[in-house]
């Protein structure tokens, strides 16, 4: 038991430097982002190339990159876009969405920045020759506030979202949440 404990310690105290050398590469002096991502530019949305409305138009349309398309990464930067495109949105709701998520990226990518010269920080304090365990718990503190700050504006553009929908759409997304939900906690039934 003992033995399996001090494998998992170690496998944690080796892991996190790693995982912060790979986090830290965007970091930047200024905390902005010196360059945009290709699907983040103007023109490029959530949901999808195509102008128009409905559930063809709607992102995932323009599959690629794996299971969640090329948007994989952005799925929790952009509140459920993968279940509205189940709703027959109007433009002017189109519209509306497409501002919030793109608020929403904008505001997550600059504390995504934050997030990465903080764990740029954090790795220097796991490669010093003593690590300081109050040092590094202070670090992994400021890091879990902006991550909770980003888990907070996307819940806050989540309910702005539902704020434009119909009742009827609102009902309809609350359905397919609640049918993710089970998917997601019984995967194979």
């Amino acid at each position: 038991m003992k033995n399996i404990i001090a494998v998992a310690l170690l496998s944690v105290v080796f892991a996190a430097p790693s995982f912060a050398d790979d986090s830290s590469v965007q970091a930047t002096a200024n905390k902005t982002p010196a360059a945009t991502p290709p699907h983040h530019k103007p023109g490029h949305n959530m949901m999808a190339e195509k102008k128009g409305c409905g559930a063809d138009h709607a992102m995932g349309a323009h599959k690629g990159y794996g299971m969640m398309g090329e948007q994989g990464a952005d799925m929790m930067m952009e509140p459920n876009m993968h279940i509205l495109n189940a709703l027959t949105l109007s433009k002017e709701q189109y519209s509306k969405i497409s501002q919030l998520s793109d608020q929403l990226k904008h505001d997550n990518w600059a504390k995504q920045g934050l997030i990465n010269d903080e764990t740029a920080k954090l790795r220097d304090l796991y490669e010093a020759d003593k690590r300081d365990p109050a040092a590094i718990g202070k670090e992994y503190q400021v890091i879990f506030d902006l991550k909770r700050q980003m888990i907070e504006t996307y819940l806050d553009a989540q309910n702005h979202i539902e704020e434009v929908l119909t009742p009827e759409q609102r009902a309809t997304l609350k359905g397919l949440r609640s049918k993710m939900r089970h998917m997601y906690m019984h995967p194979m039934q």
